[in-house]
């Protein structure tokens, strides 16, 4: 059980100089300057949110003694967001692990604010600009796992209208193998409930998102 009471460590000295050196501090050692975004337990692992004042996102987490958050989510989001480097998504600055005592370890994982608004799915063509995008990250061999409405944005690019930006949940394969093709099916299906379209949209968004697949799938190559 999750002891309310327990409270965040202080900045490693590490974590600190992971931050100096992808210039996420002014200067050096400073405690950031951090508008906190929201923070919940899993099992006994602290996860905050943090944004800094010059657009990036900090993921700290604290683990206590007792049973932990074992799912590496902060290797799983940088893992998806390296392999789609390409699309519109944040950039991960990569993660650091500290030792705060005996039993308090910790992880801080850093990426990039991607700035948008909330999409609304009524318009035809951010319905097929969905269905691009989910096609060009299952095509790189991700699955999301957490295609929830808030999670979308519309970034008003004429290019590149649609954004995602939580990848904690995202599963990086080797391959077009049937583990993907197992959790491709479970992205689609957590869409159909979670993603904010109603039963014309995803029934529209379906069918142009198989023609996205079938169309590139003989021209897309890994980088």
């Amino acid at each position: 059980m999750n002891d309310i009471g327990r409270q965040p460590p202080g900045w490693h000295p590490d974590e600190l100089a992971f931050l100096g050196k992808h210039r996420v501090l002014q200067h050096t050692g400073e405690i950031p300057s951090l508008t906190y975004i929201k923070q919940r337990w899993v099992y006994n692992t602290l996860r905050e949110v943090f944004l800094t004042e010059n657009g990036y996102i900090l993921k700290r987490y604290s683990h206590f003694s007792g049973r932990k958050d074992y799912r590496k989510v902060w290797k799983r989001e940088h893992d998806a967001l390296c392999r789609l480097g390409d699309l519109n998504t944040p950039d991960s600055m990569g993660y650091i692990n500290v030792k705060h005592n005996r039993n308090l370890s910790g992880t801080l994982h850093l990426r990039t604010l991607l700035p948008g608004s909330t999409v609304n799915w009524a318009t035809e063509n951010r319905v097929e600009s969905l269905a691009e995008f989910m096609a060009d990250i299952h095509r790189r061999h991700v699955v999301t796992l957490d295609p929830q409405h808030e999670n979308f944005i519309d970034t008003h690019n004429h290019h590149h209208p649609i954004g995602f930006i939580d990848f904690g949940r995202a599963r990086v394969f080797s391959g077009m193998n049937l583990p993907m093709l197992l959790h491709i099916g479970k992205d689609l299906a957590k869409l159909r409930i979670d993603g904010g379209l109603n039963h014309r949209q995803f029934e529209a968004f379906s069918q142009h998102y198989q023609q996205c697949i079938q169309l590139n799938s003989t021209h897309y190559r890994m980088p």
